[in-house]
């Protein structure tokens, strides 16, 4: 009885003291966002991304900054200009996991400042969110924010206000986010333990009650994973400045024992069509005379994950196809043959192969791994975007079963 006891007093001890704690630590991170502008601003709604940075001063208060890059296209026509909104907020952090918070504070918002007709906001905004964990020093982050300018330098006198979306990865830099803490046990009630029968602990317990940092299990290898994907592609043409469109898929992923086979499939949705400029059978050249307004692309490599942690990084690369869809042409100076011919010309240069580059983290979690991942392509001549192209995606991937056979002896 008197084990049980003493057992049980030390079990609460360590259960009241197993609580999130986030005091001194960083928070760093990167999101994708989409925004939905006042329309008195005759923006099209889009897409855009960031990275964020925080210090926690309590397990319930922080500070943090953050800012957001889109290229947002005008309604009424023309090229996509920069925006920029940076912000400094606070924050309360609620629940034992400190998951759910809201923030407010100050931004400053940039309007293509620099170039004809810009300018710069000031003012307020405010928001909520939630941090879905997924391991003891990485999240996933949820937030609704509404930015608020008390006097637009768009119109005068007026108002402007703007919602914004986003979802990306937190991760926790600084003190363990759970601290059990344990008191010593002093002399006197080890030898009363031990003189009863019982048994006192050697190793202190494990810090935290989620995934740690420990090393991958080996069913990671010589598995099958099928997964999605979805991110921001970027890209520009010599007509367009650089475009942000959304981009989605599905990928393959055979596993060896530090290297994986990858293969995947993905497409792009575009906001906005997006021109390119071919010259004229006549020679003439039109600015913008052929527009596309989808893209896929095919992809297949060699994945690399050399240090087998439940939460690491990897890298790889490999070939791509890509190809630009529906491709129109419009010709004024064209008559029967030459439009054929044009089409012909912006046809052959709709599709292409490239070299790919794929760096980023992977975090298991049995048989789900979540992932995010930056790829980089190189440029080909005689093709409808020019230059490099940069994909930032995440995603999950699930494991169906072995890629490996067993080998069995018949007698």
């Amino acid at each position: 009885m008197r084990v049980v006891t003493v057992s049980a007093m030390l079990l609460a001890i360590g259960a009241a003291t197993l609580d999130a704690q986030h005091q001194f630590q960083f928070e760093v991170g990167g999101f994708g966002a989409y925004t939905r502008f006042d329309r008195a601003f005759g923006i099209d709604n889009g897409i855009g991304g960031g990275g964020r940075i925080g210090f926690w001063i309590t397990n319930w208060l922080s500070l943090e900054g953050d800012g957001l890059y889109q290229r947002p296209h005008p309604i009424g026509g023309g090229a996509n200009f920069p925006v920029w909104f940076a912000s400094g907020s606070v924050a309360l952090n609620f629940g034992s996991e400190k998951s759910f918070y809201v923030l407010g504070g100050y931004t400053a918002m940039d309007f293509n400042s620099s170039g004809v007709g810009g300018f710069r906001d000031v003012g307020a905004h405010a928001g909520f969110g939630d941090r879905i964990y997924i391991s003891d020093r990485a999240a996933l982050r949820l937030e609704g924010r509404l930015y608020y300018a008390p006097n637009t330098q768009l119109l005068a006198g007026s108002w402007g206000g703007h919602i914004v979306g986003s979802a990306g990865l937190s991760f926790f830099l600084g003190p363990s986010r759970r601290e059990a803490v344990y008191p010593p046990i002093p002399k006197e009630r080890r030898d009363s333990i031990l003189a009863a029968g019982g048994q006192v602990p050697t190793e202190p317990p494990r810090e935290g009650g989620g995934p740690t940092y420990e090393r991958r299990s080996s069913d990671w290898q010589h598995k099958w994973y099928w997964g999605g994907q979805a991110g921001i592609f970027i890209f520009r043409t010599n007509f367009d400045s650089y475009a942000f469109e959304p981009t989605f898929g599905g990928h393959w992923l055979i596993t060896g024992k530090r290297t994986a086979l990858y293969a995947s499939y993905e497409q792009s949705l575009f906001i906005n069509p997006r021109h390119v400029t071919i010259l004229e059978p006549s020679g003439t050249l039109n600015p913008g005379n052929v527009q596309f307004n989808n893209l896929r692309r095919l992809m297949v490599g060699v994945l690399a994950f050399p240090a087998q942690l439940r939460v690491e990084p990897f890298a790889g690369g490999g070939f791509a196809i890509m190809e630009a869809l529906n491709v129109q042409v419009s010709c004024q100076s064209c008559q029967g043959p030459d439009l054929a011919q044009l089409q012909d010309e912006a046809d052959n240069a709709a599709t292409k192969a490239f070299f790919w580059w794929m760096g980023g983290v992977d975090i298991k979690q049995g048989r789900l791994a979540l992932y995010g991942h930056y790829i980089l392509t190189s440029a080909a001549a005689s093709f409808l975007i020019q230059g490099t192209t940069h994909t930032f995606q995440g995603g999950v991937r699930y494991s169906f079963g072995s890629a490996k056979e067993g080998v069995t002896e018949r007698q």
